[in-house]
């Protein structure tokens, strides 16, 4: 291809080099086609995607206290439990119990007033709130049964909660970078309800130490991911 003004000269750019070019920068930014009028797929937006880059400065602040706020709760319970390991049965499910009520009305509450929430995570939120502070209702309305039935349904639900916190914990950071902690989190709840739920609790003493243990190590591991989570 010549130019004419140039005298005839060629061209820097041939016609092939020009397509590629106006090609590449379409698939560059196509993804904003739809803003700057350009050919391209829109990005698909994924519920259940925690981006902390894609959040919003009042988003991740909401999650920040969420996790420093459950932090301080679990070493402050879980140190109570540790210093005093002859607390009695009905002293250790409602400490449990309160930490359950707490866990659940934050987690419910922050769920539905937070903006920028995935919508995946934002109705998980919703579902394990309530279901949690109802368990932690439940075992306070209780203390008053057997101590073998009242340990039973301590083990149930405190063995579920653990659980399903990790699991909730592992989705959340699953492919993310600075996801250390988080998997960790959700590791360490994950064993911890599996422990609860299938190791005979006919102890009350092992129930104690186990918790308050559990409690702890949770709650400090909540205190680090709410200084680090979104910061790089």
């Amino acid at each position: 291809m010549t130019d004419p003004m140039q005298g005839g000269q060629p061209s820097q750019y041939s016609d092939q080099d020009s397509a590629q070019n106006s090609g590449q920068y379409q698939n560059n930014y196509g993804q904003y086609g739809q803003y700057l009028g350009y050919q391209g797929r829109p990005p698909r937006m994924d519920p259940f995607s925690m981006i902390a880059e894609d959040l919003g400065f009042r988003t991740l602040r909401a999650i920040r206290v969420i996790m420093g706020v459950m932090g301080v709760i679990g070493v402050i319970l879980g140190l109570a439990l540790l210093l005093r390991p002859d607390k009695t049965l009905i002293a250790v499910t409602v400490v449990l119990g309160i930490y359950f009520i707490i866990s659940g009305v934050v987690r419910l509450a922050t769920s539905i007033v937070t903006k920028g929430l995935p919508g995946g995570w934002r109705v998980l939120g919703v579902l394990f709130g309530a279901l949690i502070a109802v368990g932690g209702i439940v075992i306070v309305k209780n203390t008053a049964l057997s101590a073998s039935a009242l340990t039973l349904l301590v083990t149930i639900i405190v063995g579920i909660s653990w659980i399903m916190e990790g699991v909730m914990s592992l989705a959340a950071s699953w492919g993310l970078p600075h996801s250390g902690w988080a998997i960790f989190s959700g590791i360490v709840s994950i064993i911890a309800g599996i422990i609860v739920m299938i190791y005979p609790l006919s102890s009350v003493i092992f129930l104690v130490i186990f918790s308050g243990c559990a409690l702890l190590v949770l709650g400090v591991v909540s205190i680090i991911r709410a200084f680090t989570f979104g910061r790089n």
